[in-house]
């Protein structure tokens, strides 16, 4: 089965995806995700962390959000075909970050991991674009 990029149902098959998930306990707060230029014009997603943990996400935007990553359709897609790693997209500005940047830590050492790589290839699979 696969799912419509960034619709509220593949936001919801990537919460499933992610409830094993586990990043350093330190990850807490909300993520704003916001992509730019798609074919549907700019699409946000939110997610909340507690403890190393995704609790909620959805599409649009959150009430509190404590980290805003900003990337073009492209790189996002780049990142989740495993092309564009998220450490390159931040240290090349191709990743616009504002708000506080202990999530943004915490969320790149969690990229780095192979369950998180793991988790990347199972959610881009069942991508439709």
């Amino acid at each position: 089965m696969t799912d419509r990029w960034l619709s509220g149902a593949w936001v919801a098959a990537v919460t499933e995806e992610a409830a094993d998930l586990t990043g350093p306990p330190s990850l807490t707060g909300t993520v704003l995700v916001e992509v730019t230029g798609g074919p549907d014009g700019d699409t946000s997603v939110h997610a909340a962390f507690s403890d190393g943990r995704l609790v909620a996400s959805g599409t649009g935007g959150a009430p509190a959000v404590d980290l805003t990553l900003t990337l073009t359709d492209a790189d996002a897609r780049a990142v989740l075909s495993g092309t564009l790693d998220p450490s390159v997209a931040f240290m090349q500005g191709r990743m616009k970050v504002s708000g506080d940047m202990g999530p943004l830590l915490d969320l790149l050492a969690l990229a780095g991991t192979e369950q998180a790589r793991a988790l990347r290839d199972r959610i881009a699979e069942r991508t439709a674009v």
